[in-house]
């Protein structure tokens, strides 16, 4: 009897692992989110003529690869996209931007119904997650988006990550699917660059010209250059639920918002990044201290 015991536990915790294998590895129950670098090993093709390049900080990951003219000899670039199951899905892509890119890079989205095209102008929108469309897509793990090497426009053409969401799941907001992680990027990226008065980036900044360039870069997000219109700006939150890339508003003394900054987590503690004074350029900075009087906090994405 004890060994017919036994033998009936042992299947029934085969039965039990065998089912767990099944719905963790079943089509819905995978990420329906899946984001593609180009530096990610065997998910990513290009000919040798689109060369790596680490130049501007709003790239996404290492690097990302440069086609420096329009060539059809070069050949697309291509990303291998592993969609969990069939359906809808919203596609989306990011690149550096600049005066010297193309401002017609053709994407295509391979659909149930054929490929589709998107132009978008990568003179504008960098460092940020730009929809290209909502697309109903195969699943399986397959070169999925692809990038032309073809263009109407001069400039460099740019190939660096795609990423593909369920519609559901895609964060909303007016940030175009920015979160306070790339707020954080882009703020650490101009830490040391001088404060100027009036300055608004790229290379110096006042306090609300640096928060208004790095939303901009990060989630293009227009803000007002002055400290006190910001501080209108989202949605109030308290300080217990402050996030990283949360905006911080005060004075170091008088009244009214004069001042900010924005929130970070840095090795496990509270910091503000800001433009401060002259004598400190864009700093880093305890959270909170004894000399910055907090007026209220704000959160945009």
């Amino acid at each position: 009897m004890q060994r017919v015991t036994r033998c009936t536990w042992t299947v029934f915790a085969a039965f039990v692992f065998a089912l767990v294998f099944i719905l963790l590895t079943a089509p819905e129950a995978r990420s329906a989110a899946t984001i593609t670098d180009n530096s990610t090993s065997g998910r990513f093709s290009a000919s040798s003529d689109w060369i790596k390049s680490n130049w501007s900080s709003q790239r996404y990951g290492a690097n990302y690869r440069v086609l420096k003219r329009s060539s059809s000899a070069a050949g697309p670039a291509r990303w291998k996209v592993d969609v969990p199951a069939r359906g809808s899905y919203d596609v989306f892509a990011r690149w550096p931007s600049d005066p010297g890119y193309t401002g017609r890079a053709t994407f295509k989205v391979s659909a149930v119904d054929g490929v589709k095209t998107k132009v978008v102008n990568q003179r504008q929108n960098g460092g940020r997650w730009i929809k290209l469309g909502t697309y109903k897509m195969a699943g399986g793990d397959g070169w999925k988006v692809s990038l032309a090497s073809r263009s109407t426009s001069k400039g460099f053409i740019v190939a660096d990550a795609v990423k593909i969401a369920k519609p559901s799941t895609t964060t909303t907001n007016s940030g175009g699917g920015a979160t306070g992680a790339d707020v954080i990027r882009v703020a650490r990226n101009q830490l040391g660059e001088p404060y100027v008065y009036g300055a608004n980036g790229p290379s110096s900044f006042d306090c609300s010209g640096f928060t208004q360039y790095v939303y901009k870069q990060a989630a293009g997000i227009s803000l007002p250059h002055n400290a006190a219109m910001q501080s209108k700006e989202g949605r109030s939150v308290s300080r217990s639920e402050l996030k990283p890339g949360d905006l911080i508003f005060g004075n170091a003394g008088g009244s009214g918002v004069q001042h900010v900054g924005i929130y970070e987590i840095y090795n496990g503690k509270g910091y503000m990044i800001h433009a401060g004074t002259e004598q400190t350029d864009v700093e880093r900075t305890p959270f909170p201290n004894s000399w910055y009087n907090v007026l209220g906090y704000r959160r945009l994405i």
